[in-house]
């Protein structure tokens, strides 16, 4: 008898646990991500506002994960984006991806311990970010930095010179 309600019980609380965690999509027309990269003779940007996320969050924000199109980024230069999307061999490897099930929280800063994949290759990253609550949306922002050529990805040049060997990014998603 104890055994069945030893069993019961725990039966009992997997179900509460289950019930308790809660999957949010992404507000896809609310977010963004944003790169900035540099050349010595110029800079640029270009925008992604077609992501689509999940997270599931129980008390805390349990798991996260992105993923964006590299054919949508949009640097404002038509040219620019069809050599990106040629250097990123974007048939190849058409989408990056972000994925942590490993967060912790201090107060309104969220540390995502995750794996970043981009040109077919994946790397371990650290994401530190904020969160706020507005009008029953949760809005996680923040920025980080990428280097291309961890990715084996080979630098575009100009002039014969080479961008430089970063992207810094930034984000916006609301949940």
């Amino acid at each position: 008898m104890v055994k069945i309600l030893n069993i019961s019980f725990i039966l009992v609380l997997s179900i509460l646990n289950l019930t308790a965690q809660e999957t949010i999509m992404l507000k896809t027309e609310q977010s963004y991500i944003k790169y900035d990269a540099k050349h010595v003779l110029h800079a640029w940007e270009g925008v992604n506002k077609n992501i689509k996320g999940v997270i599931v969050k129980n008390e805390e924000i349990e798991k996260i994960a992105i993923a964006a199109q590299v054919v949508d980024f949009d640097s404002g230069n038509a040219g620019r984006d069809a050599h990106s999307l040629e250097v990123l061999e974007a048939l190849k490897f058409p989408s990056i991806r972000f994925y942590s099930e490993k967060i912790k929280t201090q107060g309104d800063v969220l540390i995502f311990d995750g794996e970043v994949e981009f040109h077919g290759q994946k790397k371990s990253i650290l994401v530190y970010s904020t969160i706020k609550d507005e009008d029953d949306s949760i809005i996680i922002s923040g920025k980080f930095r990428l280097i291309p050529s961890e990715f084996l990805i080979e630098l575009p040049s100009f002039m014969l010179v080479k961008m430089e060997d970063f992207l810094n990014i930034q984000f916006e998603l609301k949940f």
